[in-house]
């Protein structure tokens, strides 16, 4: 699985929080799972329908999203479909059809 420490130029790397992600990383399929219902629970369709696949872990400054990279719905095209968390209790569905692509 790809993890992502995302921060932009001048941004303190100390913000970010090492201590949920290696939690999110220890307990990763109990997330991913969590994740997957959540998304599931909160668009009103199966996961079958949802096709959510490759998960990665996106940390930023102020939180942590895992991204499903692979997805059966509109909303997940062309980047996915996003879970914030906070903590290890996800908490909102973040529609990435509109995101744009960041450079490496």
């Amino acid at each position: 699985m790809d993890v992502h420490v995302m921060v932009e130029a001048g941004e303190d790397v100390g913000a970010v929080d090492l201590g949920v992600l290696g939690e999110v990383l220890e307990r990763l399929d109990e997330v991913v799972a969590g994740a997957r219902r959540f998304v599931c629970g909160e668009l009103g369709v199966t996961e079958e329908q949802a096709g959510l696949g490759s998960p990665e872990v996106d940390v930023y400054g102020d939180g942590w999203m895992l991204r499903f990279a692979e997805s059966g719905l509109e909303i997940g095209e062309p980047f996915g479909v996003g879970v914030w968390f906070e903590g290890l209790r996800p908490v909102r569905v973040e529609d990435l059809s509109e995101a744009e692509e960041i450079g490496h």
